[in-house]
């Protein structure tokens, strides 16, 4: 049971006009105006994905122009009605109903992350699915934590030593409760778990690294003084089943988390937003790697380890207007592709998030 401390609470012919320049990939959504000072830590970090194959970056852009919007869109309806009934054993998902937080999303035993910490804990379910890049445990997508599982959302973290959480939500959305606050209220209060076996406590302050996102410091600490700490970013700006206005910060926050691993990533149901933002890592790998990236592969291997991963056909879009970003920020630009994020821009207007 979780105590709070209550003295502190808590696709046609590749246009002629498309070039390519190196740049750092992350201009789009900046002001143009550049300082003199040097380059700072993020800036950086962005030029590891300057590697990203200029082929297989304006294959892509060609196949997505020559696709079109509305193509794209059907080509997720289809997707989703072909992976939509989970196929696989879900038995953790079925014997834990108290532990979902929606019944008809389901938890798969094949990639479940089982709880081992501590050894005498009965239960070692949580709605949490690894997902692999490259054949490597890259990510845990899971669900935003209800009242009931904050202790065992905490477990998985002191268990996989994750150092970082990814928050694609907000506690409350439309009037409704889409997450359970799990951090103390102020950074001088704590967070008591599992009968004393845990303690919560922020360590700096949320501060907004990037309009709408936050990052705060929060350290863990077991009966015996061992302490864990780790990175929590909150996206307070991604609206359920909706998408950003801006692509580019997506690619600016995987930069931040890019040696990061394992990274914990949640929403509400841990599908949709999460879903498209691991896709859109797994995008770039492959870029970088010189690979082809074909998003409709990418995240029917994602619903194969998390069940249901992107949820509609506006974050489907969203993933190939973030990819596009990316090749205009390199310089790879057109008439068709303007024509594109114009109809895109259109299409995402009549979306409600």
């Amino acid at each position: 049971m979780t105590s709070v401390n209550k003295k502190r609470n808590p696709r046609r012919n590749q246009p002629k006009e498309m070039t390519m320049e190196t740049e750092d990939g992350t201009q789009a959504d900046r002001p143009k105006k550049r300082e003199k000072k040097k380059k700072s830590i993020v800036i950086r970090k962005a030029a590891q994905f300057a590697d990203a194959n200029e082929g297989m970056l304006k294959d892509f852009v060609k196949s997505t122009i020559e696709t079109g919007v509305k193509n794209l869109s059907s080509e997720f309806i289809a997707l989703k009605l072909e992976t939509q009934a989970c196929q696989k054993p879900k038995t953790g998902h079925e014997g834990h109903p108290d532990k979902n937080r929606y019944k008809d999303v389901y938890c798969i035993d094949e990639t479940r992350v089982i709880l081992k910490w501590p050894e005498d804990n009965p239960n070692d379910y949580i709605h949490a699915n690894w997902v692999k890049i490259n054949g490597v445990n890259k990510f845990i997508c899971t669900q935003g934590p209800t009242e009931k599982t904050i202790d065992d959302f905490y477990r998985m973290i002191w268990q996989e030593k994750a150092p970082c959480v990814v928050m694609l939500c907000n506690i409350m959305e439309l009037g409704k409760k889409k997450c359970e606050q799990y951090w103390p209220e102020t950074v001088d209060g704590s967070m008591v778990l599992m009968d004393g076996k845990l303690t919560v406590k922020i360590t700096e302050q949320a501060k907004e690294v990037e309009q709408n996102i936050l990052l705060m410091k929060i350290s863990l600490t077991d009966d015996k003084e061992t302490v864990h700490s780790f990175d929590h970013w909150q996206w307070k700006a991604w609206p359920d089943r909706g998408v950003p206005e801006i692509p580019m910060a997506v690619f600016r926050l995987l930069i931040r988390l890019k040696t990061a691993s394992p990274i914990i990533v949640h929403c509400s149901a841990g599908i949709g937003r999460t879903g498209s933002i691991v896709g859109l890592e797994i995008a770039l790998v492959k870029f970088c790697a010189g690979e082809k990236v074909i998003l409709k592969d990418i995240v029917k291997e994602i619903r194969n380890q998390r069940h249901g991963s992107v949820q509609t056909d506006a974050q489907y879009l969203f993933m190939h207007r973030v990819l596009l970003a990316l090749a205009e920020n390199k310089k790879i630009t057109s008439p068709e592709m303007s024509a594109f994020v114009s109809e895109y821009d259109k299409v995402i207007a009549t979306k409600s998030g």
